[in-house]
C-alpha cells in the first residue's frame, strides 16, 4: 500500500473536505509511486486522513474519502446515490449527475440526457476504476446507454488516453431532445462540445429571459447552440443575432430555433471579434458575452483581465444607452472581481455608469462547496449601462 505523509498542519484542509494534496505539502512517501494508485494519507503525527488517487504531478493526491473504506463497487454506488439525492428535488429528466470533486468523485463528469448518460474521465486514477464507476451508474441510474466523451486535451502532468465511444447499453441517437424552462434543445452528445450541453447556465438562461426588453434587438456573442439566444427570443425580442465560430453548433442552433418555432433568431457562423469590428447595424438593447474558458491558471489573471476588457470594449459602442450587458466567465481563475474590473476598465472614459442588475452562478446540479473554492467556477455579471 502506498503511504503519503503530510507536512505539519497540512491536514486541516483535508479534514474540512478540500480534495487536493499538493506536492509541496508532502513530507514523504512510502511505497511504489504509481500514477493513479490508491494511497493512504496521514498527517505528520500518523493520524489517518483518508484515501485518494496518487499522482506524480503537482496535485499529488486527489482525495476520495476521509474514511478507512474499500474503494470498490459499493463505494461508487454510494457516491452515485448521494449525487442523485442532491438533484432529485430540483431536476427531473436532464441535468449534471456527477460533478467531479464537488460530488467526491474527482475527475468524473456525468451528464444525464433522459435515458442516456454522457461521461468524461479526467484523471488517471478514475480511468483505472472506470469499470466500477460504470457498474455503479448502471445499478443506480439504469440508463439505456452510457457514452464516453474523454476527448479533451489532457495536461502533460496527467496524460490520459483519449476515448470516445459507447461504454454500456445502446448507442445514443445522433441527436437527443431535452427541455429546459419550456424551450427544447437538440443535443449531440457524440460530437458536441464537452458532453453536449452546458447545463451550468440553466439559471442564467432563465435570468436573461427576465432582463430582455420587449421588442429588443439582442446579441448572443458566443452562442454555441443558442441557449441565451433562444431565451431572449422567447422573451419577446424583435430580433436576436447569435454568433458562433463553429459551423456544427450554428447548424444545431438553427434546428433548435425551428424546433421551438422561433423565427426571430439569426445564427451566423463567424468570430465575435470579426463580426463586431465590421458591424454597421443599429445598436443592441441587450448583449450577452459568454466566451469559453480564456484563462486556466491564477498566474494568467493579469492577461485574462486584458482579454475580458477587450471583449467588452468591442461590444461597448454597439450597445444602446440604457442597454443591458451580461459578462460571463466559466473559469475559476477569472473570478467575479476580474469581471467587475474588466467592465470598469472598458467603460472608464465613456462617461457612462454601470448599474448592477444581478449576478448569476452555476445551477444547482453543479454543486458549489464552500470548502472547495474551485467548485465555484461559473459567474455572470449583469449590468445596465446608464
Amino acid at each position: 500500500m502506498l503511504l503519503v505523509f503530510l507536512k505539519s498542519n497540512r491536514e486541516i484542509k483535508i479534514k474540512n473536505g478540500y480534495p487536493n494534496v499538493f506536492r509541496d505539502e508532502i513530507k514523504n512517501v512510502e511505497g511504489k509511486e504509481e500514477d493513479g494508485a490508491i494511497c493512504n494519507v496521514f498527517s505528520q503525527d500518523y493520524q489517518f486522513l483518508g484515501k485518494g488517487f496518487y499522482s506524480k504531478s503537482n496535485v499529488a493526491v486527489r482525495m476520495l474519502t476521509t474514511k478507512d473504506e474499500e474503494i470498490d463497487t459499493a463505494f461508487f454506488i454510494t457516491r452515485v446515490k448521494t449525487a442523485l439525492r442532491k438533484r432529485e428535488a430540483y431536476f427531473t429528466d436532464s441535468y449534471r449527475l456527477l460533478h467531479a470533486e464537488a460530488d467526491q468523485l474527482p475527475g468524473v463528469i456525468a451528464d444525464k440526457y433522459g435515458d442516456y448518460l454522457a461521461i468524461q474521465i479526467r484523471n488517471i486514477g478514475m480511468e483505472r476504476y472506470k469499470e466500477l464507476l460504470i457498474t455503479a451508474l448502471v445499478e443506480v441510474i439504469k440508463p439505456r446507454g452510457i457514452f464516453e466523451r474523454s476527448d479533451f486535451e489532457s495536461s502533460q502532468a496527467d496524460i490520459l488516453t483519449r476515448h470516445v465511444g459507447l461504454l454500456y447499453g445502446e448507442l445514443p441517437p445522433d441527436q437527443l431532445i431535452i427541455e429546459e424552462h419550456g424551450i427544447k434543445y437538440k443535443v449531440d452528445i457524440k460530437k458536441g462540445q464537452k458532453t453536449g450541453f452546458f447545463f451550468d447556465q440553466r439559471d442564467s438562461r432563465l435570468w436573461v429571459r427576465k432582463l430582455t426588453p420587449p421588442n429588443a434587438l439582442a446579441l448572443d456573442a458566443f452562442a454555441y447552440t443558442g441557449g441565451f439566444a433562444l431565451n431572449m427570443a422567447k422573451a419577446g425580442a424583435a430580433k436576436v443575432i447569435a454568433l458562433d465560430k463553429d459551423q456544427d453548433s450554428v447548424n444545431l442552433g438553427l434546428e433548435n430555433a425551428a424546433l421551438n418555432k422561433l423565427s426571430n433568431v439569426e445564427f451566423i457562423n463567424t468570430y465575435y471579434e470579426d463580426y463586431l469590428k465590421d458591424y454597421k447595424g443599429p445598436p443592441f438593447d441587450i448583449i450577452v458575452l459568454d466566451p469559453p474558458a480564456l484563462i486556466k491558471k491564477k498566474e494568467d489573471k493579469k492577461k485574462g483581465l486584458t482579454i475580458f476588457q477587450n471583449i467588452v470594449s468591442l461590444a461597448r459602442p454597439h450597445l444602446k444607452k440604457e442597454g443591458i450587458l451580461g459578462l460571463c466567465s466559466c473559469a475559476f481563475a477569472a473570478d467575479l472581481d476580474l469581471l467587475i474590473n474588466a467592465l470598469r476598465r472598458a467603460y472608464f472614459e465613456s462617461e457612462q455608469s454601470l448599474q448592477v442588475l444581478g449576478v448569476t452562478y452555476q445551477s444547482l446540479d453543479h454543486p458549489w462547496n464552500l470548502f472547495i473554492p474551485e467548485s465555484l467556477y461559473l459567474k455572470c455579471l449583469w449590468v445596465k449601462v446608464c
